[in-house]
């Protein structure tokens, strides 16, 4: 295999899309042509400094989803491709119409949701249709890679063999750290900074299904409860913006929890913060856990499908809670405060997510096609 295509709807940054290019990165680094493909053409990654500059970053430049499978087409007559790598559903079953005009071409699904979790709101219809297109394009690919054990076992449920599937971790690279002096410091930032009190930090893009209100709750709770004095910092921006201030506002929090907006790098706030949380509702993996970890950072999670439980194993490296309950988020908190895990099993158990261990993986995955 020589050169290796990996396909996405954009370059902003969230889970998925690092990801895809840790991995790209990595291929490159092994003497590979890699073409890091996208539908629309944003891109928050800073493309001289993050992505190695030997990728060649291509877009269909489609804002519609029907435009994309023409131009998929045409890009993919016009390029030599040997593995073309196609991220989350339902651009995978645009990926599949590929091999009918390629027949050198290697196909690889790469799932990072529970897709079940992921669209469980939709209407019942959408629901069928999804079902249906999974249990037919999913036999199609040369293999299908899931992000945990969870995920997998979603699109199995779905009809997926369970032959065809392989759960591969989401990698976590070797950063170059970041300090805060580098970072621009608003109010938010700098009041958290300088506090003496227990610091506490979230990461996420603000949707519904991170569920940052349970947070506030817990935080709220934890304060009519326990002694510890806490500052909160909420990395990420969003749609739920504005339901989260509501929440903080009405629980009265707002010299307590700061929404900071984005960030390029959160590791330089996870290195100042004494514990991370997250508190999302359902996660395919959870990189910013991985990340937390690689600092020696305690962390507190949900016990949502299907990451977080994997990550920690079980709780040996993290506290976990029930999904969707402030009470108990707020008494895992105070456990994890209470008695934390040493700093080095953490780092230790990061390693295994490390991006030469994943790497190698998919290397050995796309040279057994």
């Amino acid at each position: 295999m020589k050169t290796i295509c990996f396909f996405i709807y954009d370059l902003r940054i969230g889970g998925a899309e690092k990801v895809v290019v840790y991995l790209a990165n990595y291929f490159s680094e092994q003497n590979k042509e890699v073409i890091l493909l996208t539908v629309a053409d944003n891109n928050d990654f800073d493309l001289s400094h993050i992505i190695n500059p030997k990728i060649k970053v291509m877009s269909l430049n489609k804002r519609r989803f029907r435009n994309v499978l023409p131009a998929l087409i045409r890009f993919i007559k016009s390029e030599d491709i040997d593995c073309f790598i196609s991220s989350v559903w339902p651009l995978t079953i645009v990926s599949s119409f590929i091999l009918l005009f390629s027949r050198k071409v290697k196909l690889v699904f790469l799932e990072h949701c529970a897709l079940s979790q992921e669209f469980k709101d939709r209407s019942y219809l959408f629901k069928i249709f999804q079902n249906i297109s999974i249990s037919i394009f999913y036999k199609l690919p040369h293999h299908v890679v899931t992000v945990s054990e969870g995920v997998k076992e979603a699109l199995i449920a779905m009809g997926v063999k369970r032959s065809k599937i392989e759960t591969i971790y989401n990698p976590l690279p070797l950063l170059e750290e970041g300090e805060l002096k580098k970072i621009e410091k608003t109010t938010e930032i700098t009041k958290w900074i300088s506090s003496k009190d227990k610091k506490i930090i979230s990461v996420g893009q603000l949707k519904k299904e991170k569920n940052f209100c349970n947070l506030v709750k817990a935080i709220s709770f934890f304060k009519k409860n326990y002694s510890y004095k806490l500052k909160v910092i909420i990395l990420g921006d969003g749609t739920e913006r504005a339901s989260i201030e509501s929440t903080i506002k009405k629980e009265g929090l707002e010299e307590t929890i700061y929404l900071a907006g984005w960030v390029k790098d959160p590791i330089p706030f996870l290195k100042e913060s004494d514990l991370f949380v997250l508190s999302s509702d359902f996660e395919g993996f959870g990189v910013v856990i991985t990340e937390a970890l690689s600092v020696g950072v305690n962390v507190v999670s949900t016990d949502c499908p299907s990451g977080p439980r994997e990550i920690l194993n079980n709780g040996e490296f993290g506290y976990l809670c029930e999904t969707g309950s402030p009470e108990d988020l707020a008494k895992s908190i105070k456990k994890a405060l209470d008695k934390p895990i040493n700093k080095e099993k953490l780092i230790s158990r990061s390693k295994d997510f490390s991006l030469e261990i994943i790497g190698m993986r998919y290397q050995e995955l796309i040279e057994n096609l």
